[in-house]
């Protein structure tokens, strides 16, 4: 189940809507305008929770300390310290990263069976 939610929340589609909060965060954040919930926590648990996820299970079943832990520690301390645009633009990043490696095995993988 936790596997299904990481998957649904690293599609594409799902960090387009991340960025798209990010950038109302953003606006908000240049504005000074406050909300009650910053909109910089939706990108954080859209493009944030695929992270982690990637992370605890590397460590847990692998016993490996991955880049996607050291991350998910500098998201954490983002907004333990109230940064949560920090947070969400970690996220966000990281998330148009997987991406893009994504992408790109794929085409590797199209180019090696041509």
């Amino acid at each position: 189940m936790l596997k299904k939610i990481s998957d649904l929340f690293a599609g594409l589609t799902m960090t387009i809507i991340s960025g798209a909060f990010l950038v109302l965060s953003l606006i908000l954040l240049l504005t000074g305008k406050e909300v009650p919930l910053n909109p910089a926590w939706i990108t954080i648990l859209l493009s944030g929770y695929p992270l982690i996820y990637l992370a605890v299970t590397r460590l847990v079943y692998e016993k490996w300390i991955s880049s996607a832990l050291l991350i998910s520690i500098a998201m954490a301390a983002s907004v333990a310290i109230g940064e949560f645009f920090a947070a969400g633009e970690v996220a966000f990043i990281m998330a148009i990263g997987a991406i893009l490696e994504e992408k790109t095995v794929e085409r590797s993988k199209r180019g090696f069976s041509s």
